[in-house]
């Protein structure tokens, strides 16, 4: 399957540019990247740290240097709007409170029960030479048979739709109005030559909850040599059982050219 190869924050630092460029500057095609990291165990009874089960936090986050207006885009998008420290101390208070409140219940429970949480999130980047595209992993436990895994992708136009001023891209940017049936009925058919099934086979008896597939949340710009297509992705539940993982799927660039908006098809031949 065709998809955007997304790399470790650590070796884009070795690979960009580590010079200043102002926003009505040309931009460089690989723009600085620095990991943010913070870790911190939080123990459920702080007073009794031996016998006290703990939740691991780790955070793996993007700083952005380079051009202001595409640090401030991918902060309000990312961060709330916040620099990457203030969003990781207040995700990690927040944690922390969340699990604080698990004390009681933990108390009443059975003592096979598992109170040893886990919460992960790493921000991951592709720069292309217009769009800068982001993965954001979660992993989270919170005891139950299993912890659950999740992926978002966000796009964002370099130089902006007026040539001066980033901005993140929505689905909507790029697909016409009047074109959603279309492109619905062209991922479903993708989604079955992906599981090897024959262009009419019923999803719902073939691993998927539904036969009708709703617009996903997650999409990105799959782009190897030239661009090869838009990917869509759904993470667990939301179309397919735990079980079958994420699922995703590249709609080739010549099935859905029809489909995009002028500013899409500049996005994508960028």
């Amino acid at each position: 399957m065709k998809r955007l190869a997304f790399f470790p924050i650590l070796p884009l630092i070795l690979l960009s540019a580590c010079r200043s460029v102002s926003q009505d500057a040309p931009l460089a095609p690989h723009m600085p990247y620095t990991p943010y990291t913070q870790e911190k165990t939080v123990f459920l009874l702080p007073d009794k740290i031996e016998n006290s089960p703990c939740m691991k936090i780790s955070l793996n986050l993007l700083e952005i240097a380079g051009n202001d207006g595409l640090r401030d885009c991918t902060y309000r998008v990312l961060y709330k709007n916040s620099p990457p420290a203030m969003y990781g101390d207040n995700l990690i208070a927040a944690l922390e409170e969340q699990y604080a409140a698990a004390a009681d219940v933990w108390a009443e429970s059975d003592p096979a029960a598992s109170f040893s949480w886990e919460y992960s999130e790493t921000v991951e980047a592709s720069d292309l030479e217009r769009v800068m595209q982001i993965k954001r992993t979660r992993y989270e436990f919170a005891g139950g048979a299993h912890g659950i895994q999740t992926e978002e992708f966000f796009v964002f136009d370099k130089t902006g739709k007026d040539g001066k001023t980033p901005n993140d891209v929505s689905l909507s940017d790029i697909i016409l109005p009047d074109a959603q049936t279309a492109l619905l009925r062209i991922i479903e058919a993708r989604l079955r030559m992906d599981a090897g099934l024959s262009v009419d086979a019923s999803l719902s008896e073939n691993g998927f909850f539904d036969d009708a597939v709703e617009t996903p949340s997650q999409f990105f710009i799959a782009w190897e040599s030239a661009p090869s297509g838009i990917g869509f992705h759904w993470n667990p539940y939301e179309i397919a059982p735990y079980a079958r993982g994420y699922v995703e799927t590249v709609v080739p660039y010549e099935e859905i050219q029809n489909m995009l908006t002028d500013y899409g098809k500049d996005l994508l031949r960028q």
